[in-house]
């Protein structure tokens, strides 16, 4: 038995639930997934799935040893692509991660001008404002934009961003202006839930250095900053978001900033991968495109 072979036969059974399913996939007949399987588990000693009718799923050991098995193909996956590419051109599908209105705004055009100068690597995007486990879910580089944990993951800044507080000029005519941060209680403001650890109150950082927490009322909230600003800029309230975001709602004279001698959180903006000893060079090349790009684009 080759031992990759099956292991790879054993991964897709457990991603697909199904023998036939993955027979289809792979080209090979039921049978032969499951003479694979049978020869993994006689080998091992112990019962990898548990087969139903319907479906089959992985026992406990079953599921220990299929995240195992992913981590060494890719290993494996990647130690060849590493060694085959060496001196080629990059190429091969990237697999990207990334906050939904980032790209929108500004991630399209330095991937558009990667792809012109490398255009055997295809671009997979998958937009998610919620922060993706880049090993669970098969991704090779996640954009990220918080203050980071340490992690076993290779973080390089790009560029960062600045939170503040937006009103449309016509909700600030018709409600008046806060003069300071206190003053947003007696004003709607606009939640943006991802970040919302505590529903109720916005931070901010004062002149001296402190941090002020203060309580808001919230009419609207959502899990979208382009959405929020394009409410506020409709006159429905207050919003604190990011500079990047906000910054094409101020250029139009649609929102403008308020309090902003008392600014909202800082926050970097990273590419992330994962720290391996053979990376491909798709995954290099691009994450060293960014890092240029944004250092001649640093504001928005």
């Amino acid at each position: 038995m080759d031992k990759y072979t099956a292991m790879r036969v054993y991964c897709r059974v457990v991603e697909q639930e199904s023998f036939a399913a993955t027979g289809r996939d792979l080209g090979i007949s039921t049978a032969m997934v499951s003479k694979h399987i049978a020869a993994l588990e006689k080998e091992l000693g112990i019962r990898l799935l548990n087969r139903t009718t319907r479906r089959v799923n992985p026992t406990d050991e079953g599921l220990y040893y299929y995240n195992r098995c992913c981590n060494l193909l890719a290993e494996l996956d990647e130690l060849e692509s590493s060694v085959s590419q060496q001196g080629q051109e990059p190429r091969g599908v990237l697999r990207i991660t990334a906050p939904m209105d980032f790209t929108l705004l500004h991630l399209i055009e330095p991937i558009k001008q990667f792809q012109q100068q490398y255009p055997l690597v295809r671009i997979e995007l998958d937009l998610d404002d919620r922060q993706r486990n880049l090993i669970a879910d098969k991704f090779d580089v996640a954009i990220r934009i918080a203050h980071l944990a340490d992690s076993s993951m290779v973080a390089r800044k790009l560029t960062h961003c600045t939170g503040g507080i937006y009103a449309a000029p016509s909700y600030l005519a018709e409600n008046g202006s806060p003069q300071l941060p206190a003053d947003l209680q007696q004003h709607r403001c606009l939640l943006y839930t991802n970040l919302a650890q505590d529903r109720n109150y916005w931070v901010f950082n004062e002149p001296d250095g402190g941090k002020q927490r203060v309580r808001i009322h919230w009419s609207m909230a959502a899990n979208n900053g382009r959405a929020l600003c394009e409410a506020a800029a409709q006159g429905l309230g207050i919003i604190q978001q990011p500079d990047f975001i906000a910054a094409p709602f101020v250029k139009e004279g649609r929102l403008q900033q308020i309090l902003q001698q008392y600014p909202g959180h800082d926050f970097n903006v990273y590419a992330v991968y994962q720290q391996r000893q053979f990376l491909a060079t798709r995954i290099v090349a691009f994450v060293d495109y960014l890092v240029d790009y944004f250092k001649q684009h640093q504001r928005w």
